[in-house]
């Protein structure tokens, strides 16, 4: 009976809070299935309700304290309690904003799956929903990593076209090798000379989206490109055939790396979805 009675007491001092939890569970269970249910930009609106939810369930306790100098001890206190929640909660938004936004980059990019006027428009609804709700978050990291995608995309299907090139010029290269040798090599040392030559000849880049998350791909790409074709050409004669507008799309393409972050564009969006 004393037990029930203490429970009484404490429960009307904090029946604010207690309601503030409720809500803020109830609120995070209803995010949680609209993520199930794919329904991404409505569940980060409820998440950030139930997170305003579970701010306010502290903030409430400050209004139990009366009396002058103990008052404002514990308000001081409770202050700094309250700052350290709103910082823990704002880590654990910007987890789960990164991991939506990312999943939805991530998703299906594999299959030849591209939409990146929908990545980028979740992206934009996350970050506005953010700040009307007054959660000043630092999202430039996840605009980095949004950005390394966005340039891999806009780049590949012109760094294939390079790689082609590349590749189709030291195949043409080695048979005029071949022919002025002729088998069995009739001269092994200029055969050897002339492999040398050959061995010079830039590769293209093996992995390039690992490398594209560190560096500028389509600056390397070109930089690549320019010393293949000059050696094709002086040494053998051989031409990449990469067209113009490929080495013009990836100057461009590197510039943008160079003076990230990103500005979107429907162009842009078009390049990373390789629409004709």
């Amino acid at each position: 009976m004393r037990k029930l009675k203490a429970f009484g007491e404490w429960f009307i001092l904090n029946w604010e809070r207690v309601l503030f939890v409720l809500v803020g569970l109830i609120l995070l269970g209803g995010s949680l299935t609209l993520v199930y249910h794919e329904k991404v930009a409505d569940a980060a609106v409820v998440f950030g309700l139930g997170f305003l939810s579970f701010i306010y369930a502290n903030v409430a306790r400050f209004k139990r304290f009366k009396g002058l100098g103990f008052e404002a001890e514990l308000w001081e206190d409770k202050q700094k309690e309250a700052a350290d929640l709103i910082e823990r909660l704002r880590g654990m938004v910007s987890i789960y904003t990164r991991e939506i936004v990312l999943g939805n980059v991530k998703a299906g990019r594999w299959a030849g799956r591209s939409d990146w006027a929908a990545r980028w428009k979740l992206y934009d609804d996350l970050v506005a929903q953010h700040h009307v709700l007054g959660q000043k978050i630092d999202f430039s990291n996840i605009k980095k990593e949004m950005d390394d995608y966005f340039l891999f995309d806009m780049s590949m299907s012109d760094v294939s076209k390079v790689s082609q090139g590349i590749g189709h010029g030291k195949g043409a290269a080695m048979e005029k090798i071949n022919e002025e040798f002729g088998r069995p090599v009739r001269d092994v040392e200029g055969y050897k000379k002339r492999v040398a030559e050959h061995r010079e000849i830039p590769e293209p880049i093996g992995d390039p989206f690992e490398f594209s998350t560190q560096n500028d791909l389509a600056g390397q790409t070109l930089k690549a490109w320019e010393e293949a074709h000059r050696r094709l050409k002086r040494d053998f004669g051989v031409d990449t055939g990469v067209d113009a507008k490929a080495l013009e799309r990836l100057t461009s393409i590197s510039k943008l790396y160079q003076l990230r972050p990103v500005l979107v564009t429907n162009e842009l969006i078009a390049w990373a979805n390789h629409e004709p």
